[in-house]
């Protein structure tokens, strides 16, 4: 219910941008919607600001955020927060994402001292800042970072940094009921080379269970009404690439290691 208002409101309400939000790589915006007498905030990212990459097609990355929204929401994940295109605000057409309030009081994912990682945490990988301070980076085995875990493996994203990932809600209003684990700035996603980069590689070897499988093979079916969504923000050979990462996936029963033969941890990692 509280999805389908949001996405809703997202795609007919009234929009005024607010600014641009800082230290993002490319134009990023806050919104204010207005729709059926509900304001909330949104993230507007127009196609006309992205940064230029040498691996992801020019003006493609708001179209990714959509196709990842439309992803998770079919297979029923419910990680990526709702997500449209709109092509009448001022910068241009773009993507308008529903913005996730922090609740505040979450440590999914922890960068702390040695003597410091929490008990229920799997360290990632450890690092020295410059005064000489040794770091690591771990996080919890919770239900959501396992379902953004098992998206990210499907979309193949580059990027999931620990700062993508929040526990919060985008209704405001909408009560405990509402609050989940969510993964934002999913931009690099569905190359269709392999690409997977990210801080939760904490799930290795753990078997699939049956809605995860369940969820393998409904990408590799690729029902008409999978297809039709995806069509409208990836090329043919991205959604064949996504249809082929499920049925390997399918095979190996578990969630993989992290490759030995290229960068597995997005920089900054935070």
């Amino acid at each position: 219910m509280h999805e389908a208002f949001a996405r809703q409101a997202l795609e007919q309400g009234t929009c005024t941008v607010m600014g641009a939000i800082p230290r993002a790589s490319n134009d990023t915006r806050l919104v204010v919607v207005d729709h059926a007498g509900t304001h909330f905030k949104a993230v507007y990212k127009p196609a006309s600001g992205e940064r230029p990459l040498a691996d992801f097609p020019p003006h493609t990355l708001s179209l990714r955020e959509v196709a990842s929204y439309r992803l998770s929401a079919h297979l029923d994940l419910n990680v990526v927060p709702p997500t449209v295109l709109r092509g009448d605000l001022g910068a241009g057409p773009g993507s308008l994402q529903a913005y996730v309030e922090d609740s505040g009081d979450d440590d999914a994912v922890a960068l702390t001292e040695v003597d410091g990682i929490p008990a229920e945490h799997t360290p990632m990988f450890a690092l020295r800042t410059e005064d000489g301070t040794d770091l690591v980076l771990s996080h919890d085995a919770r239900e959501g970072l396992r379902a953004i875990a098992f998206f990210d493996l499907l979309a193949n994203n580059a990027d999931r940094k620990a700062g993508h990932i929040i526990t919060g809600s985008y209704l405001p209003g909408s009560g405990a009921a509402s609050i989940g684990t969510y993964g934002i700035d999913n931009g690099l996603t569905f190359h269709a080379e392999e690409k997977v980069r990210t801080v939760l590689w904490g799930f290795s070897h753990q078997s699939f269970r049956v809605e995860e499988i369940d969820a393998l093979d409904e990408v590799v079916r690729m029902p008409t009404e999978l297809r039709t969504v995806l069509d409208e923000s990836l090329e043919e050979t991205e959604i064949e690439s996504l249809r082929a990462r499920a049925e390997r996936l399918g095979e190996a029963g578990t969630f993989p290691d992290p490759p030995q033969d290229r960068t597995v941890i997005p920089w900054p990692p935070i």
